[in-house]
């Protein structure tokens, strides 16, 4: 049996709800891990003590500044998030010249990188998997090492990302939790939040049903009551609530392909979910795997 330890396992309930003297009007609950996070009277999500991540998603419209940023965290020794932005800007279509020559720059820069970094380089690029680019009215999230992507209609907020295994080693763990807002105009709080916990082992999966048993396992996947969405050789889909306080919903999808498997969950307040429940929905339908040959 694979043993392994969900590092993003959220708005999962482990203790009774209490609420917050100063903040009277929203719902406070805690993880396994115990972050906490809140509800408030509109039904958005409000997380805490947020870390500062400067993941954005790059643009077309925004080369020139985006090529810029990706330089300026270079310069801050902060290598993993000017990676990330670098390579958002190689994703890019390339609809003309100015995109071209940003795509020529980014590769430079980096090429500056690899040479001064020698064999740390590796594991910086590992680090820094995360591509996010905006386009077409969504933003396109692909993660280049654990090999999948979606699409996401609004603005996306990388809250938290964790990571498992050393670069060249075959086994490797990587979750992310993003906070996503419907509409790209700044707001506080997030209208739900979407976690993918990914996992490549040396081996390959015999099956979907292999991998759905192993996250099953390791994520507290009994005390809500689901209903499947839709099943294929590579995923299912299952939308889900809960019946205590506070009340959520989501909707969630276990995917494999070859040596990788996934565990993605959006959730939200059961109004919100009532609310965004086909947004949500198209998210987790567009969720993508990609496994090179073995």
């Amino acid at each position: 049996m694979r043993h392994l330890t969900i590092t993003l396992r959220f708005i999962i309930l482990a203790g009774s709800l209490a609420l917050i003297s100063q903040m009277p009007d929203w719902k406070y609950f805690r993880d396994r891990e115990g972050n906490t996070y809140f509800i408030d009277q509109a039904g958005k999500i409000r997380i805490i003590n947020m870390p500062e991540y400067r993941y954005r998603p790059v643009s077309v419209r925004g080369i020139d500044y985006y090529l810029n940023y990706g330089s300026s965290l270079l310069k801050e020794h902060r290598p993993v998030e000017a990676l990330s932005v670098l390579k958002s800007i190689r994703a890019l279509p390339a609809e003309n010249n100015r995109i071209y020559r940003a795509q020529v720059k980014a590769t430079e820069i980096m090429e500056t990188m690899k040479r001064r970094n020698g064999p740390r380089y590796a594991a910086m690029d590992e680090e820094a998997s995360l591509i996010l680019y905006r386009g077409n009215g969504v933003i396109e999230v692909i993660n280049d090492h654990m090999r999948y992507s979606f699409r996401v209609p609004g603005e996306v907020t990388v809250v938290r990302k964790k990571i498992r295994g050393k670069a060249g080693v075959e086994y490797r763990y990587e979750g992310v939790l993003f906070g996503v807002r419907k509409t790209e105009a700044a707001g506080e709080g997030f209208d739900y939040l979407m976690a993918v916990d990914s996992e490549r082992y040396g081996v390959r999966y015999r099956d979907l049903a292999e991998a759905e048993n192993i996250w099953k396992g390791n994520i507290g996947h009994e005390g809500l009551s689901r209903e499947t969405l839709a099943r294929d050789e590579g995923r299912v889909l299952y939308s889900f609530r809960n019946s205590g306080t506070p009340r959520y919903a989501g909707i969630e999808g276990f995917f494999v392909n070859g040596r990788y498997g996934h565990y993605a969950r959006l959730i939200a307040s059961e109004e919100a979910f009532a609310e965004n429940r086909e947004s949500m929905r198209k998210i987790i339908e567009s969720f993508k795997v990609v496994a090179l040959p073995d």
